[in-house]
């Protein structure tokens, strides 16, 4: 029996689901326990229900101050490790753990060494917490100096290594003032601006990811970042922008590609914001046609922040195309090195 891999979110009624994904048509009886260690073997753990089903949703108290995982456990097989795909922290949205995906290799990227989100800035107490006690060794924050200035992360630990990688990501920055709604008439006209000249939102998005691949400060910001993430003094890494999509999601992109995620899992990947910010966006779009009184202004407004799986595809499409694979890119544009790759894969990557 194979498994692609399982995770886990808390639905909007407080109940979790666990969503195992596998191209088997029925799945043999299995165990599921929950856990608090990071170990697919572990003592420490207690039995929460049997199944057979792919999904199962059931009311879990889980941790509010460190992350939880759960086993499944089937008779003869290995057991399986996993744990919340989007972690319920407050004050943020989207802070994901990227563990779990299987690659094209037989090998599957290991729970708890690198997290993708938005930015720390809101985080409530019991989050602050949360994120301490990921045991982060290092921060890498894709952000701007202005933004930076203007919604600082909160000082976690003083000995965690931050880094700020600026890719330049103008659209990116936009779209946080545009998020804040403190853009007002300057942001409206911009966006009159490019729909006289026939310009869309989802135009701007897509030459944005078009410009990761090869401007010189967007393979500046995601060579360090490989460089950084191929160090196991800097491991479990958060790594984030604003709201953890466009700069965080080439990042990952690329890093998961290295890794050998097949595409149609870096899309999933990517879409995942769409999932975690599905409420703030629905609020944010009101405002917006409050805010202007035009809807195709709103649209525009709204598309800079908005997730596409036409955005992300536009930047995989173009390393194809120029280097044939995420791995020839990574060697040619961001300096990856033989042992730098051996390393990550030793670093991030389990037996399926």
């Amino acid at each position: 029996m194979e498994i692609d891999y399982a995770e886990a979110y808390v639905l909007d009624n407080g109940q979790t689901e666990i969503d195992i994904k596998t191209s088997e048509q029925n799945l043999d009886n299995y165990e599921l326990y929950w856990t608090l260690d990071n170990d697919r073997y572990t003592r420490q753990r207690k039995y929460l229900l049997t199944s057979n089903k792919c999904k199962v949703c059931f009311q879990f108290a889980y941790s509010t101050v460190r992350p939880t995982y759960f086993i499944l456990n089937f008779k003869n097989y290995e057991p399986l490790l996993f744990g919340y795909r989007i972690l319920p922290v407050p004050g943020m949205y989207n802070l994901r753990d990227i563990g779990g995906y299987r690659t094209t290799d037989g090998m599957r990227i290991k729970w708890g060494q690198v997290y993708r989100s938005d930015y720390l800035h809101n985080l409530q107490p019991s989050g602050y917490t949360f994120v301490k006690n990921l045991g982060l060794h290092s921060i890498i924050d894709f952000r701007s100096s202005d933004e930076v200035k203007e919604t600082p992360n909160p000082v976690i630990d003083p000995e965690i290594h931050t880094f700020n990688f600026d890719p330049n990501a103008q659209t990116a920055a936009i779209a946080g003032k545009a998020q804040n709604l403190d853009t007002g008439k300057d942001m409206k006209e911009k966006a009159k601006e490019a729909l006289v000249k026939g310009e869309t939102g989802n135009d701007q998005m897509i030459r944005q990811q078009e410009s990761f691949v090869n401007s010189h400060s967007s393979i500046a910001a995601f060579s360090n970042t490989i460089k950084v993430t191929a160090q196991s003094k800097y491991l479990p890494s958060l790594q984030h922008c604003r709201g953890g999509k466009d700069r965080t999601g080439f990042a990952f992109m690329v890093l998961e590609g290295i890794l050998g995620v097949p595409q149609d899992l870096l899309v999933y990947d990517y879409m995942l914001t769409k999932k975690a910010r599905a409420k703030k966006n629905a609020r944010y779009y009101q405002k917006f046609l409050e805010q202007t009184g035009d809807k195709k202004i709103a649209d525009y407004m709204y598309s800079l922040f908005d997730t596409k799986e036409e955005f992300i595809t536009a930047s995989i499409t173009k390393i194809m195309r120029e280097y044939g694979s995420i791995y020839n890119y990574a060697t040619t544009e961001l300096r990856l090195t033989e042992t730098e790759y051996l390393k990550l894969r030793q670093l991030l990557l389990e037996k399926a």
